[in-house]
């Protein structure tokens, strides 16, 4: 008989693979990226808005010319601001119905409200509100605003028509005079029973995300439709097979879109789009009748990745949270970045991430809400940098593939473990290690191991085990942190 290699599990650099059979079953609130071949927590989001978020915010957006200031609106209309770069709210104004629209442009901003457009403005002067400014299609859910790169217009999307609004040549914007600004509350219908969800650019087009129906659910109809912005119609449309398009992003000349209900990542050149990522599975296990929910404004381009938001509406599903995408010649790397300040990742009214906004190079805030035993709270969450704060409950884990290691003649013992790590562990930090014989079973605890038990100043650790004779195995890992640092584990050996 041959003998057996050891069985060494590496830190995790692929990412989340399609399933436990080929990869990394499942990884979370997990830095994989910062230090190749090393994994580490990443730091934790901390709510800013204490009781000051009262709903579903739809949309956050950025005064670029002041970049501290922050807006947000949410879904009965009630705007928050943030003058310190998300570290504190407050509410500045309830519109008193609904909303579903944002943007800041030229110096003010612009809230959609159903069927009219509030201003207010101008931002960096004695602000005060113009309410029913101009009138737009009414939508009852969302009504997406782009300030385009290519003309200067800021367009919104209202049912199925698109409004614009332009600067006169040689004046200053200013809403209540006319002469300053040309308004088309329709310039370009799309076909009827369309809803306009999501708006991008890409090439010399806008680039129109829709859906059909009174749900996101009920048809199974997505399409793009480009426009050049001056056309009487659109160009041809991209058309996916998935319940509607939820949200879209150009990064580096292409469209990213998540479109549909079941977790589909879509990349488009402007002719034709194609799927290059699915959320597994094993990590958002969605059933018969359950879906996946995703708002429009819960996508970026931050850290050199595409960051979205997963979430799910009145479904007790596991796996909401923030998620990255990685593109490399080697493949794919999908992470489970972050979840929610309240730790939620399911709960049985649902648990959303609704937008997403980049603060710098090392901070993003986003808004969520979590449908709780105790009632659905909202609140928006900021990346901690202060402490660089890291979980300090065992909840950032990865799960390694789940091996073959015998058959049913010969099953294959385990008597010992080492794992290594790229630096001594702190005071309080420590390394939890599990195994289960199966994707079914629950997860046994191997040992949890601190400078309490495993001494300081060490880099490695070899001891036994309480692992039966079995025919496949899948090992997890978790890390605890504390508020300024966290281990960075290498690989784990099981002989």
């Amino acid at each position: 008989m041959a003998e057996n290699k050891p069985l060494i599990i590496n830190a995790p650099r692929e990412g989340i693979a399609a399933s436990p059979h080929v990869g990394f079953g499942n990884m979370r609130n997990l830095d994989i990226f910062s230090i190749p071949g090393i994994v580490k927590l990443n730091r934790i989001l901390e709510k800013k808005t204490a009781t000051t978020v009262t709903d579903r915010v739809n949309w956050m957006v950025k005064n670029q010319a002041s970049p501290a200031n922050i807006y947000a609106i949410d879904k009965d209309g009630v705007v928050y601001n943030s003058a310190d770069s998300g570290a504190t709210w407050a509410s500045l104004s309830d519109r008193g119905g609904v909303g579903q629209g944002l943007a800041v442009w030229k110096d003010y901003l612009f809230v959609a409200v159903g069927s009219s457009v509030d201003v207010y403005g101008p931002l960096s002067g004695s602000a005060s509100w113009s309410t029913g400014w101009q009138s737009i299609d009414s939508d009852s859910s969302l009504q997406p605003m782009l300030v385009s790169k290519l003309d200067g217009k800021l367009y919104i999307g209202a049912d199925r028509y698109i409004a614009s609004l332009a600067e006169v040549s040689g004046q200053n914007f200013a809403p209540g005079t006319g002469a300053t600004f040309s308004w088309t509350q329709q310039a370009l219908d799309l076909p009827e029973d369309y809803r306009i969800k999501c708006l991008a650019e890409q090439n010399n087009f806008l680039m129109i995300g829709t859906w059909i129906g009174a749900n996101d659910y009920n048809n199974k109809i997505a399409d793009i439709f480009p426009w050049d912005g001056s056309s009487d119609t659109y160009g041809n449309p991209i058309q996916m097979n998935e319940n509607g398009v939820n949200g879209m992003i150009n990064i580096g000349g292409y469209l990213y879109i998540l479109a549909g209900i079941d977790g589909n990542i879509y990349k488009s050149n402007g002719v034709q789009a194609w799927k290059i990522a699915e959320i597994p599975r094993s990590v958002v296990a969605i059933g018969a009748g359950e879906r996946m929910s995703f708002y429009p404004g819960a996508i970026m381009n931050y850290d050199g990745r595409l960051y979205f938001g997963i979430g799910s509406s009145n479904l007790n599903i596991d796996g909401m949270g923030i998620y990255s995408l990685m593109e490399t010649s080697k493949g794919n790397i999908l992470n489970f970045e972050h979840f929610i300040s309240t730790e939620s990742t399911s709960e049985a009214n649902g648990v959303n991430i609704t937008a997403l906004l980049g603060i710098s190079n090392q901070q993003f805030i986003t808004s969520w809400t979590d449908g709780n035993v105790g009632g659905t709270t909202y609140g928006i969450d900021l990346l901690s940098t202060s402490s660089f704060a890291y979980a300090t409950d065992y909840s950032g884990f990865f799960e390694s593939p789940l091996y073959t290691v015998g058959n049913h003649l010969e099953k294959r013992s385990f008597r010992k473990l080492e794992f290594t790590l790229a630096k001594e562990l702190a005071a309080s930090e420590g390394i939890q290690i599990k195994f289960r014989l199966n994707l079914t079973d629950s997860w046994t605890t191997i040992g949890t191991y601190t400078t309490v038990n495993i001494g300081t100043g060490q880099t490695s650790y070899y001891t036994d085990t309480n692992i039966p004779a079995c025919k496949q195995i899948q090992i997890r890992v978790e890390l605890l942190g504390t508020a300024t640092t966290s281990p960075e584990f290498k690989s784990l050996i099981l002989m």
